[in-house]
Formats: structure tokens, sequence, C-alpha cells
């Protein structure tokens, strides 16, 4: 066989031309065959947010995410809004509980039942520590105080694993760091919530390969599960799509690369999806971007019938043994951060550092469609944004010199070379 006719990943992996075989993986799917088409809001005036939803939820937005604290009075944040219809996303800095409470209060105001609210709520103390790099155990007594509040259909139990991929984590990678945050909760609360875990992935642009991941997702919870002899259950998966793949350059391209990743994370077995605007990363809240960007949903739905099939990838011998590599690559890694004493201590040991940075290096793209490979030589970059390059860990160290934990750096592919060409524009 030519080597010629074999392709592969930034991260390394080899494409074959051709499969005939693949294992049986038995993967699962999501509950439906419809997700939950979400988009986000970062609260700032509480009454301009609910104006905010009432025009997604007009256009056809099933989800809404809101970004807010526990100074903001979420009644507002929902007002007319018939909770029992969509799924509502919270991240929340502050107090989980005190939100919590909130909306059971106005559910109860509203006569809806708090068996018909679903979404979900993320307060996760480890994120926030690879983020940061302060662990907060107080976080861990809001996850327990929530175990009381939160009714079954809003999960609460967060591993946002998505930080990983924006950080330059692999496929594999991420799969083997999300499987350690899983395992660091079902370690710390047993049986506590344990209906009521979702995780957070980033979708990129390699489709087969983000199709296997979250198929993959679904073994690995599986294999922890019966390791820990817990009983079965669904495990909620959300979708984001990469805004580190996003170029400032030629920005409409931005559209197909949103596109692909949300492809690849609905017959992958997404239960909800955020496609980020074609625009996130050069313009704040663009009602332009965030139309486009649900009717990335819609295309994908309505047009090409995807919320109609289950598990459309399934007997596809590529994709099952990209799903059986996967998975059995994620687990050696889960392998790994256990010799380290799990992932907090890998965390602060710089391992997860240590490894994100190797994989980060392999795959820093020396070509970008629309940046430097078959650019626009009149396109610039929009008003007011200035290209800034990849920060490098050693600076990184130094700005954070001190804190016990290392925060993991998030990466933008296009950046060094979108630098390089605005130093070098005539313009300049």
């Amino acid at each position: 066989m030519s080597e010629t006719v074999k392709r592969s990943y930034p991260h390394g992996r080899v494409v074959e031309p051709l499969y005939t075989e693949g294992p049986e993986t038995g993967a699962g799917y999501r509950k439906q065959p419809w997700w939950s088409m979400v988009q986000e809001h970062l609260v700032e005036k509480e009454f301009a947010a609910n104006d905010w939803a009432l025009q997604r939820l007009t256009h056809g937005a099933s989800g809404l995410l809101f970004y807010l604290n526990d100074t903001h009075f979420l009644p507002r944040i929902v007002k007319d809004i018939q909770l029992e219809h969509i799924d509502l996303h919270l991240v929340v800095e502050g107090s989980g509980a005190e939100v919590m409470e909130a909306l059971l209060h106005f559910a109860h105001d509203q006569t809806i039942s708090a068996a018909e609210l679903t979404g979900t709520i993320n307060i996760d103390p480890i994120e926030i520590a690879a983020r940061t790099g302060e662990w907060n155990e107080a976080l861990m007594y809001d996850l327990g105080e929530l175990s009381r509040l939160a009714p079954k259909g809003m999960r609460y139990m967060c591993a946002n694993a998505n930080f990983y991929g924006a950080c330059g984590a692999s496929a594999e990678m991420q799969l083997g760091l999300a499987a350690a945050h899983l395992e660091f909760y079902l370690d710390t609360f047993g049986t506590v919530g344990l209906e009521q875990y979702w995780l957070a992935l980033t979708s990129g642009t390699y489709v087969f390969e983000e199709i296997a991941k979250y198929r993959a997702m679904r073994l690995l919870w599986a294999r922890l599960l019966e390791e820990k002899e817990l009983p079965a259950v669904h495990l909620e998966i959300y979708a984001e799509t990469s805004t580190a793949q996003q170029s400032a350059y030629d920005v409409h391209t931005n559209l197909l690369r949103a596109t692909s990743a949300a492809f690849g994370a609905v017959v992958g077995g997404a239960d909800a999806l955020q496609i980020r605007p074609y625009n996130s990363i050069t313009t704040f809240a663009d009602p332009e971007g965030e139309r486009l960007a649900l009717n990335q949903h819609f295309v994908l739905a309505y047009e090409s019938y995807l919320d109609r099939v289950e598990d459309p990838a399934a007997g596809a011998f590529y994709i099952e043994t990209l799903t059986d590599e996967f998975g059995k690559a994620a687990w050696a890694i889960l392998g790994e951060i256990r010799e380290q004493g799990g992932l907090l201590e890998a965390l602060e040991q710089g391992w997860v550092q240590d490894e994100l940075a190797t994989e980060k290096a392999k795959a820093m793209p020396e070509k970008v469609m629309g940046v430097n490979l078959y650019p626009n030589a009149k396109d610039a970059l929009p008003a007011g944004y200035v290209a800034k390059k990849n920060r490098s860990r050693e600076d990184w160290q130094k700005r954070h010199e001190g804190k016990s934990i290392e925060p993991l750096i998030p990466v933008q592919w296009a950046a060094d070379l979108e630098s390089e060409r605005a130093e070098s524009s005539p313009s300049k």
C-alpha cells in the first residue's frame, strides 16, 4: 500500500484508506434522536437577559444557557418563559444552592412542577481549579447542598471537560481527563446524584474523530460504573463547538468549521449542543452570529433529518474502530492519572500541564484556511480586534507564580499565524 494514500490528524493519528472490519462496541446513544439546541447569554442586566431569551425562543432555540452570579435575581431572567418546555442551563459564580432555591420558588409561583424542570447547573470545583489555579473545597459542600435541592431533571454533578479541549487536548486526552474528572466525583459522592451527572465536551472540526469521541465516552462511563459496582445510568453529554479553532481572518469560514463540529457531536450522540457564533472570538453578543448559529442547528435537524435517526454511525467500520481505539487510549490515560493519585493530584503535580503542552506543540498548525492557506489578500482583521500570539508556558507560569496549581492555558490555533500576518500586512 502506498504511503501517499494515508492521512493523519494533527495530533498524529493515522487514517488508513480502507476499513473492512470493526469491533463490537455497543457504544449506546442519547435517549432520543433529537438534541437540545442551546444558545448562551452573559447576564449583565436581568430584564435585558429576559428580552434576549424570549427572542431566542421565538427564533427556535430549545435550550438557554445563562452565565450569572448569585446576586442576579433569576425570576426576572426567566419571566414569561415556560420552563417546562425548554432546557435551562445555568453557569453560576457564587452559590449554586441559592440560585436553585430561587428557581424552585419561581416554578412554584408559576405552578410548574419541579419534576418538569430540565437542564443543568454548572458548579465544577475541578474545572475551576484547572482554570484559576485555586482549589476551593467549599464548592464541594455546594454540590452537597444541590443534592438536596435539585430536582431529577436538573443535572448538577458537572464534569466540565470542554476546558481541556480548549487547552489543546487531543481527543484521547480529552476523554482520559473526562473519565478522571468523572471518577473524582464518583469516588467522592458515590451514589449521591448518580442520575444527575452531566459532562461537557468540546467538539472540533475533525468529523470522524468527534463522532468516535462521543461514542467512546459512553463506553468509558459504562466501564467506570461497572468497575465501581454502581448501577448503569445515562450520562448527559453537553457539546460545545470549539472557539479555539476559529480564525479572525476570513471570519465566515468559521461557519463551516462550526457546522463540521456540530455534525460530529450530533452523529456521535451529544444530548445538547451549543454552536458558537462564527464571530464569537471577534464580536461580543452579535445578533447575526447567534441567528446563523441557530440556523446551523436547523439545517442539521430539519433539512438533514439527523433528529430522526438513532445512532447513524453504528456499524461503520472506521468509526467503530476509532471508537474502540479512543476508549482503550483514554482508559490507559486514566490509569496514568490514577498513578498520580487522581486528577486533582495530577493537576497539582503538573502532569496534566506537561501532557497538554506536549500535545499542543505537536498539533500547532502551519497552515490555517483563510489565514495563510488560500487567503483573501484584501481581507483585514475586524475593527477593534488585535491579533495576539498564544501565551508561552514560561510567561504563564510567571504570571501565576505562587499558586498551588498551574492553570491550564487556553489555545487559539490560528493566533500565531494571524499575528504574523497582521505584523507583515502593508497597512501595519
